[in-house]
């Protein structure tokens, strides 16, 4: 199979086909990465097809100097960062509504929390801010390096070994006072 930069390389050629390769490589962790932003599935959906469109509607922006997945996840975290800034009023005046997820959501979801303790880390991830949450995400569930991460981020790599630390830190506090112990 081509790599994510192959499949958009072939795109950008004219084979109009080859974007869906690259949607497939990304979608689902897209959209369960800016979830973890804006706590809603179809606004998570919507803004991962924005993304996917920034990538057709100006091609010239991806230069090819960093990977597809730090671009394309670069591109989420600023736009679910705009989709909170501008809709933090309408939040504190329709309040906190359980929101139902699909199917395919779902089995996705528990694909990632495959055994307890990872429940319990998602559980927690939420408690903890969002700058740790965010580092921590792209570090240990989309594997990126912290250079990619600090891009991604608009920080820098010290900054974002400071947010995994502390991110770490602070999980470790909160799965002790739930009751959770492990081994180093």
């Amino acid at each position: 199979m081509l790599s994510a930069e192959e499949c958009y390389r072939e795109y950008l050629s004219g084979d109009k086909e080859a974007f869906s390769d690259v949607m497939d490589l990304f979608r689902e962790n897209l959209i369960f990465f800016i979830n973890g932003y804006v706590k809603n599935e179809d606004t998570a959906e919507e803004i991962a097809a924005d993304c996917f469109a920034e990538l057709i509607v100006h091609p010239g922006r991806f230069g090819f100097r960093s990977s597809l997945k730090t671009y394309l996840f670069s591109i989420a975290h600023n736009k679910s960062v705009n989709y909170i800034k501008k809709n933090t009023r309408l939040t504190l005046f329709e309040g906190d509504k359980p929101i139902e997820k699909s199917s395919d959501y779902i089995e996705f979801e528990s694909d990632v929390l495959k055994n307890e303790q990872s429940r319990l880390l998602h559980k927690a991830l939420p408690k903890i801010k969002d700058d740790y949450r965010t580092a921590l995400h792209l570090v240990y569930f989309e594997e990126m390096s912290y250079k990619d991460t600090a891009k991604v981020m608009h920080k820098t790599v010290k900054q974002v070994d400071n947010y995994v630390s502390r991110g770490k830190a602070a999980l470790k506090k909160i799965l002790e006072e739930e009751g959770f112990s492990y081994e180093e």
